[in-house]
């Protein structure tokens, strides 16, 4: 392993400062931003990555109430360990600087807590860092295990086309081509919503029908996050509604850069047998394009009941890593 002589983690405040971290990266995601993290209950702790008095990496961890386990957080999807972008260095030189920040990193959660569970982020692809610690000794060392999410390029959805000319509507299945026709020809509307409690109705009539009790505290959670995330301006909530009227389906994304994330979504099983719910992701691609979001994320394939949903809209397969360290 590399020597790590002039780099330390020092800790520091979830704000604005640490925004600006988050954004100078490329490989981020908006689930470290603060207005994300400081609507959750939870015990979290943000840390940077200095080399010097150089600020090169960020790692944000959701720890148990005793601060001795990095255990993550139910609601944030990819845990905050990213590395600041390096403009001024050639592939070489990024390459070995991004290794020993993650390294740092790396070091940090072994020394520091008795066990370590996060996500990474779909754009943080080199865990070598992780996978030595502890290499040429006899103790613990990370496991890795892959997961998978699903990205579909949007930025042709710019420019408003019949469905049939969108190169995305020729990759996606069958039966997802058949709904977009559908929800045209049923004159389904989509529009933005800054209408939460409708949101988080639908949400709760969602999983009732799926006979799953949610937590008691996740609706006042996801009250909060969505608020203070629509008041951000980093998410957008749009509601699919049928020709008559009745509000069908809605979803939520969370962005940063040209990156969108789908969050949430709920539908109302009165319409299951309409395209809406396919309608209120489609045509949410054109509001999102011009925003300037270029890649939708579906948040995950790693269950066989959503998975191939998400797929069917001709979006790509894309790994990511979890890691576990146990002492």
């Amino acid at each position: 392993m590399a020597k790590l002589d002039k780099y330390r983690m020092v800790a520091c405040a979830i704000d604005e400062s640490w925004d600006s971290l988050v954004r100078s990266s490329n490989n981020s995601t908006p689930f470290a931003l603060s207005c994300f993290i400081n609507s959750l209950d939870g015990n979290f702790s943000a840390f940077i990555c200095k080399k010097g008095d150089e600020v090169v990496a960020g790692c944000l961890l959701a720890l148990d109430s005793l601060s001795q386990n990095v255990i993550g957080h139910e609601l944030v999807v990819h845990d905050g360990i990213f590395v600041k972008e390096l403009k001024d260095l050639n592939q070489a030189q990024k390459s070995s600087e991004e290794f020993k920040a993650l390294q740092c990193i790396a070091e940090f959660l072994v020394d520091n807590y008795s066990s370590v569970q996060v996500a990474l982020s779909p754009l943080l692809q080199d865990i070598r860092p992780f996978q030595w610690v502890h290499y040429h000794d006899d103790k613990p060392m990370y496991v890795e295990s892959i997961r998978y999410t699903c990205k579909a390029d949007i930025k042709e959805f710019k420019e408003l086309k019949q469905p049939s000319m969108y190169r995305l509507y020729e990759q996606a299945s069958v039966s997802r081509r058949q709904a977009v026709r559908y929800s045209y020809r049923d004159q389904v509307v989509v529009n933005e919503s800054v209408d939460v409690e409708a949101f988080l109705n639908l949400y709760c009539r969602t999983f009732e029908r799926q006979k799953i009790k949610l937590d008691e505290n996740i609706l006042p959670q996801m009250r909060r996050l969505l608020t203070k995330l629509l008041k951000s301006e980093n998410a957008l909530m749009v509601e699919a509604k049928t020709e008559c009227g009745s509000l069908a389906s809605m979803a939520v994304f969370v962005w940063l850069g040209n990156t969108a994330y789908y969050l949430f979504g709920a539908n109302d099983f009165a319409y299951r047998n309409t395209s809406t719910g396919t309608a209120v992701l489609w045509q949410a691609f054109t509001i999102l394009a011009k925003l300037g979001i270029e890649v939708v994320d579906f948040e995950g394939v790693n269950s066989p009941d959503r998975g191939w949903f998400k797929l069917s809209f001709g979006a790509v397969i894309s790994p990511y890593y979890c890691l576990s360290y146990q002492w």
